[in-house]
């Protein structure tokens, strides 16, 4: 029983470190706060102050869970490149 428990365990602390870095380009389509809209979904950023709503851009962000939602708690930006 003591193994399968122990089995158990090292599974669940495998799965707890997913980690997946995703690129995604669009346009901003609004700003609040730390809040960047890219084609309605919403990201947490740092530092909003060279952004504007209309620039095209690409984010690159971590996505640090394998649920299948969009909770921009679940996502760490590396990037944000204004494109021209």
């Amino acid at each position: 029983m003591r193994v399968y428990v122990l089995l158990l365990i090292l599974v669940l602390a495998a799965c707890s470190g997913y980690s997946e870095e995703v690129t995604k380009s669009g346009k901003i389509t609004k700003i609040d706060g730390e809040m960047v809209y890219i084609d309605g979904l919403p990201l947490k950023v740092d530092d909003t102050s060279e952004l504007e709503v209309g620039q095209n851009v690409k984010v690159t962000f971590i996505d640090t869970t394998s649920v299948e939602d969009w909770d921009p708690d679940d996502f760490e930006v590396e990037n944000i490149e204004i494109l021209k």
